[in-house]
Protein backbone atom coordinates (compact mmCIF):
# COMPACT_ATOMS: atom_id res chain seq x y z
CA UNK A 1 0.00 0.00 0.00
CA UNK A 2 1.26 3.45 -0.72
CA UNK A 3 3.00 5.52 2.06
CA UNK A 4 1.35 8.75 1.51
CA UNK A 5 -1.90 7.12 1.01
CA UNK A 6 -1.79 5.28 5.08
CA UNK A 7 -0.54 9.16 5.95
CA UNK A 8 -2.76 11.04 4.59
CA UNK A 9 -5.80 8.49 5.94
CA UNK A 10 -3.59 9.21 9.86
CA UNK A 11 -4.04 12.83 9.16
CA UNK A 12 -7.38 12.67 8.48
CA UNK A 13 -8.19 10.54 11.81
CA UNK A 14 -6.18 12.92 13.83
CA UNK A 15 -7.29 15.54 12.43
CA UNK A 16 -11.48 14.50 13.13
CA UNK A 17 -10.24 13.44 17.43
CA UNK A 18 -8.96 17.00 17.43
CA UNK A 19 -12.27 18.48 15.88
CA UNK A 20 -14.11 16.45 17.99
CA UNK A 21 -11.89 17.49 21.42
CA UNK A 22 -12.43 20.94 20.23
CA UNK A 23 -15.93 20.71 20.13
CA UNK A 24 -16.52 19.47 22.89
CA UNK A 25 -14.93 22.11 24.71
CA UNK A 26 -16.81 24.72 22.85
CA UNK A 27 -20.18 22.98 23.75
CA UNK A 28 -19.07 23.09 27.09
CA UNK A 29 -17.74 26.84 26.60
CA UNK A 30 -21.38 27.71 25.14
CA UNK A 31 -23.25 25.92 27.92
CA UNK A 32 -21.81 27.85 30.61
CA UNK A 33 -22.36 31.43 28.44
CA UNK A 34 -26.02 30.11 28.50
CA UNK A 35 -26.77 29.71 32.06
CA UNK A 36 -23.90 32.51 33.01
CA UNK A 37 -24.30 35.05 30.17
CA UNK A 38 -27.16 34.93 27.99
CA UNK A 39 -26.99 38.82 27.50
CA UNK A 40 -23.41 37.57 25.61
CA UNK A 41 -25.66 37.36 22.25
CA UNK A 42 -22.99 38.14 20.07
CA UNK A 43 -20.13 35.75 21.58
CA UNK A 44 -22.78 32.70 22.05
CA UNK A 45 -23.33 33.51 17.89
CA UNK A 46 -19.78 33.34 17.50
CA UNK A 47 -19.36 30.12 19.50
CA UNK A 48 -22.43 28.19 17.90
CA UNK A 49 -20.54 29.05 14.31
CA UNK A 50 -17.41 27.99 15.27
CA UNK A 51 -19.26 24.43 16.22
CA UNK A 52 -21.69 23.92 13.31
CA UNK A 53 -18.24 24.54 11.27
CA UNK A 54 -16.26 21.69 12.89
CA UNK A 55 -19.38 19.83 12.50
CA UNK A 56 -19.60 20.39 9.05
CA UNK A 57 -15.33 19.81 8.75
CA UNK A 58 -15.78 16.23 10.83
CA UNK A 59 -18.55 15.20 8.26
CA UNK A 60 -16.33 16.26 5.69
CA UNK A 61 -13.60 14.02 7.08
CA UNK A 62 -15.70 11.33 8.17
CA UNK A 63 -17.10 11.05 4.28
CA UNK A 64 -13.41 10.98 2.81
CA UNK A 65 -12.90 7.77 5.30
CA UNK A 66 -15.72 6.04 4.62
CA UNK A 67 -15.13 6.51 0.90
CA UNK A 68 -11.55 5.24 1.50
CA UNK A 69 -13.15 1.90 3.14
Amino acid sequence: MDFNILNKVQENKERFIEIRKEIKDLEMELEWMYSREPDEIKYIMHLEKRIDTLYDEAEEIDQISDENN
